[in-house]
């Protein structure tokens, strides 16, 4: 983890961001140029799809009217490239919530955490279970009853419970697997046997429906080329606040400092004086705190989630991790920016059950060129 934010580093992250979006608006205009003629057929699908999809409304819907208003080609790839693109960054962030705190355990610990995706599941279903009016229960304690908080209590409450979750795993999990001196790969691997037992909890718990975490309707305003809805407004800015925090943590305070230091050298961190494992600690409560933060805001954006929403995400966090640079958190910012782009605006030249998959060959892309990431320090071999 660098002790400072390099300058070149910082050029990188934006030549290969600017570079992503050139590319994917480019591309994206050329298949928009083709399809045009299919434009009526193309509306005509997607309403379709929104009479079965709730989600795809506030996405497509919305575009395509406006589009067939506009009546030309030119304004339909604009609006559609612009409102993507927009989307592309507000996923970005959203993803980097979870992002960042799974490259804070990667630095400090080495540990590939494949259980970070149920924690983003969990942080939005422990908001439903506090929010929703409906009658909710404990797992194995026969009585229903109904919280009914409201949505920012919940989220709290959510954000609270699933930091504690993190301080219980490091207390009487990692920690004790640390102390034994098992080694990173047998700890990924129990990791990721961690992952199907909370993924096989939270549908046991919640069930495998999709939930609306708030039931209010997002009102929408239309800003220049694009829309935009106050839920979404809202999400935007608490992703910001919560990442400068991070940012500002690491950056400017005594424990940050420390986090630091014992992402780089933990042995000379606790020659230091530096307490190791109060550190990695704190690391794995921020992280799990982080992804619940991200998990609620995603289903706001998504207008639901299901139990196995996190699951899905995880290739997009280790692609973001990995493509802004092992271990580094402003690596792991930069890198889900880059793979929200590239996520939404692939939808508009292919199917959306590929565009995960474009995501993944950008990062092989990058790593070809760059193998230490965007941000990553390079390692002499041999």
């Amino acid at each position: 983890m660098t002790k400072r934010i390099d300058r070149r580093a910082v050029l990188r992250a934006v030549i290969v961001f600017v570079l992503a979006v050139a590319a994917f608006s480019a591309l994206s205009a050329l298949g928009s140029a083709a399809a045009a003629a299919d434009a009526t057929d193309v509306a005509t699908t997607v309403v379709t799809a929104d009479a079965v999809d709730v989600d795809a409304v506030t996405a497509d819907a919305v575009v395509d009217e406006e589009d067939d208003a506009g009546g030309g080609s030119t304004g339909l790839a604009t609006n559609r490239i612009a409102q993507n693109v927009f989307n592309g960054v507000v996923f970005g962030l959203l993803l980097a919530l979870a992002s960042v705190g799974l490259s804070l355990i990667y630095g400090t610990t080495g540990l590939s955490n494949f259980a970070h995706g149920e924690q983003v599941s969990l942080g939005a279903m422990l908001a439903y279970f506090f929010a929703t009016q409906q009658p909710v229960s404990i797992p194995l304690l026969p009585v229903e009853f109904t919280i009914g908080w409201p949505l920012w209590l919940a989220s709290i409450a959510a954000i609270a419970v699933a930091g504690f979750t993190g301080w219980l795993q490091d207390r009487f999990m990692w920690s004790k697997l640390r102390k034994r001196g098992v080694k990173t790969v047998q700890q990924m691997i129990v990791s990721i046997g961690f992952s199907l037992a909370l993924l096989n909890f939270l549908q046991w718990w919640i069930g495998p429906d999709r939930l609306r975490v708030s039931t209010s309707i997002e009102t929408r305003r239309q800003i220049g080329p694009i829309q935009l809805g106050d839920t979404t407004s809202m999400s935007i800015g608490i992703a910001v606040v919560a990442l400068l925090a991070v940012g500002y943590f690491l950056l400017r305070t005594r424990l940050g400092r420390a986090t630091r230091a014992v992402s780089d050298n933990p042995a000379l961190a606790a020659a230091s004086g530096i307490k190791v494992d109060g550190i990695i600690r704190l690391v794995w409560v921020m992280a799990t705190s982080l992804a619940a933060l991200g998990g609620i805001l995603l289903a706001l954006y998504d207008s639901g989630t299901k139990f196995d929403t996190g699951a899905k995400l995880l290739l997009l966090m280790f692609a973001a991790v990995t493509l802004g640079g092992l271990g580094q958190p402003f690596g792991a910012l930069v890198g889900s920016l880059v793979i929200g782009v590239v996520v939404e605006t692939s939808t508009l030249w292919l199917g959306p059950d590929l565009k995960y998959a474009t995501a993944l060959a950008i990062l092989i892309l990058v790593l070809l060129v760059r193998p230490q990431g965007i941000l990553g320090r390079a390692e002499r071999v041999g």
